[in-house]
């Protein structure tokens, strides 16, 4: 008795669920839409502004977070009670290299104390977020709160 060629039902349905799964992720890279590194980028500022505030408590010294159009730049101040940043931090994995992904511009100071100022010597407190944008259209905002530290 030979045995019948073909595929069984399980390789059919196994097979059709790959193809699904590599279409809607592999299709809206093909045909360029950005809404991931969107996403990706937004996760990136909101991680830079949780560890520059993080740094800022755990060192006792401020620091200052740039949020560029495509980039957040921390520094930190080499002493405790200083008011200018001039040690860089690590800032390699803050960036965003996708075309139409954008952030609105902002300098935040991140004192010790935990609270987010706009001015050096900490004395004026700010609230606001940071637009994330692709292609103009704002896709994400994230929300600093300056009384508390807080950024969401």
């Amino acid at each position: 008795m030979r045995r019948a060629r073909g595929f069984t039902m399980v390789e059919l349905v196994l097979v059709m669920v790959l193809i699904g799964v590599i279409a809607a992720i592999g299709v809206p890279k093909l045909m360029g839409d950005n809404s991931i590194e969107a996403a990706a980028f937004g996760d990136e500022v909101v991680s830079a502004l949780r560890s520059a505030q993080k740094t800022a408590v755990a060192r006792r010294r401020m620091v200052c977070a740039n949020v560029g159009d495509t980039a957040v730049t921390l520094r930190m101040a080499s002493e405790p009670g200083m008011n200018a940043c001039d040690i860089a931090l690590d800032t390699d994995s803050w960036q965003t290299t996708a075309s139409g992904v954008t952030a609105s511009t902002h300098t935040l100071y991140f004192q010790p104390n935990g609270l987010i100022t706009s001015d050096t010597a900490g004395s004026l407190r700010v609230s606001g977020a940071v637009s994330i944008r692709l292609d103009g259209a704002e896709r994400r905002a994230i929300v600093f709160e300056g009384s508390t530290g807080y950024v969401q």
